[in-house]
């Protein structure tokens, strides 16, 4: 079975290096040799000047050489770079290019060698965002100056339309995004959190099959504990900034390993439910058989999730040093989280509609009071199995499609779900027994002692 699950790891993987590699119009690792270790790896194209690929675009930087190696302005390099391979990322939606004020300085700092450049080596900085028009665009990492208010574009740089570009991205649009995350990663918390503050109050209520339920809410438990942190910490506290950086920080790993790891133990958990049901009502398994295997069910949910986060961490395929980032790399959310969640949601959702027809017969097979009993306990774990498995698939398509900000708010929504099986009357009863226990009766009177004033002793009747 180990060998199997290798051979499907590394297969996956060698898929999404393919994939990365033949994917035209989608982000591409940057090849021009003037824009290596600019703080971001994935480009796009056609660029924001119209190149079809980089080779193209190559050529035409060329022509700026003269400007690079007079060394007139340090941010000259990183300017015409997001111009000609403009920062790619699936938390950003377009290319993203540097701000104008960027442009308005170097063109100033430069303006003897642009001024003798050919007229197709110039670039319009008219054409770059204004941070007050609320469009997205980058500073370099080490540009402290202020943004300074709009001028008459000079003469010297004609720019592409719209740049935008990495490492120091600004845009306050986000702070909706983020006050979404945190609400929905706190409400994922509640959920879980008493999810397993019910298991804990009555373990002997959860036995097999349901007790791989609560191993999900604490992976779901996790994953929202570390999303609220990251709220908590704030753009500053996180090390803002842009998707894409080649180094992301440490703190970012750390988000990603946790956030990365629990999600794919989460989805193994899942299978592993499914797969007790499965062997509870088709195969006839007791609670006593699936306990004695339970050892191989943690295994194989932590050793599974364990191994792809090995990969994507050996693979350096984490990607930005921002609130909207710290995650898979573009190319490589396919290969890395489409495969692993796809396939084990989809070998979960076989194996519930595999034991529908035990529960079934199980069903017949008792009165009329045992039937009703196990129907009720079915469909409550039907609708909660069904309600996690389709926010867990649709957050899994739209972050393989580029959409950061959806993927992860169903993520979480997914992570409530999966406390939903907790939400019941008896759970309340627990919580009721344990917040609000009953009165004790008075003790019963203590019986008369021989030392006790009214005792009299028993009558001698002698036989004599």
């Amino acid at each position: 079975m180990a060998g199997i699950y290798c051979v499907l790891l590394l297969s996956a993987l060698a898929v999404g290096l393919a994939e990365e590699d033949v994917e035209g119009g989608k982000c591409e690792r940057i090849q021009l040799p003037m824009c290596q270790d600019l703080g971001y790896n994935w480009t796009s194209m056609p660029n924001l000047l119209g190149h079809r690929d980089q080779k193209e675009a190559e050529e035409a930087m060329s022509l700026f050489a003269s400007v690079l190696d007079s060394g007139c302005s340090a941010h000259a390099r990183f300017l015409l770079c997001s111009a000609h391979a403009p920062l790619c990322s699936a938390a950003v939606a377009g290319a993203v290019g540097a701000c104008r004020a960027l442009c308005e300085r170097v063109s100033e700092q430069c303006r003897p060698q642009l001024l003798a450049l050919p007229a197709a080596a110039r670039l319009d900085c008219a054409a770059f965002p204004l941070r007050a028009d609320r469009r997205l665009c980058m500073r370099p990492p080490n540009d402290t100056a202020p943004e300074p208010p709009p001028a008459r574009a000079p003469p010297a740089l004609r720019a592409p339309p719209a740049l935008r570009a990495p490492v120091v991205c600004e845009n306050t649009d986000e702070d909706a995004d983020e006050l979404w995350e945190s609400a929905l990663a706190w409400l994922a918390l509640l959920s879980t959190g008493f999810a397993l503050l019910t298991f804990l109050a009555e373990p002997a209520r959860f036995r097999y099959p349901e007790r791989p339920a609560a191993w999900l809410a604490a992976c779901h438990a996790l994953v929202a504990a570390a999303h609220a942190a990251r709220g908590a910490a704030g753009a500053g506290g996180a090390g803002g900034g842009c998707a894409g950086d080649a180094a992301p920080a440490p703190w970012c790993v750390a988000f990603f390993t946790v956030s990365y790891y629990f999600t794919l133990a989460a989805d193994a958990w899942f299978l592993n439910l499914c797969a007790a049901w499965y062997l509870t009502a088709a195969s006839e398994w007791s609670a006593e058989a699936l306990e004695r295997a339970g050892a191989y069910l943690h295994a194989l949910a932590w050793g599974w999730a364990g191994a792809w986060t090995a990969a994507a961490l050996a693979l350096r395929r984490v990607a930005g040093a921002g609130r909207a980032a710290c995650g898979l790399e573009p190319g490589a959310a396919g290969a890395l989280l489409g495969v692993p969640r796809g396939g084990v949601l989809l070998a979960g959702a076989l194996l519930a509609a595999a034991a529908a027809p035990g529960v079934l017969r199980v069903r017949r097979a008792l009165g009329a009071r045992g039937a009703r009993r196990v129907g009720r306990l079915a469909a409550r774990a039907a609708a909660a199995g069904a309600l996690y498995l389709a926010l867990s698939a649709a957050a899994t398509a739209a972050r393989v499609a580029g959409a950061g900000g959806w993927a992860a708010r169903l993520l979480l929504l997914g992570g409530a779900a999966a406390g939903a099986w907790a939400w019941s009357r008896k759970s309340a009863l627990v919580w009721r027994r344990a917040l609000c226990p009953p009165r004790k009766a008075p003790p019963p009177p203590p019986l008369l002692r021989p030392h006790h004033p009214y005792y009299k002793r028993p009558l001698h009747v002698s036989r004599v």
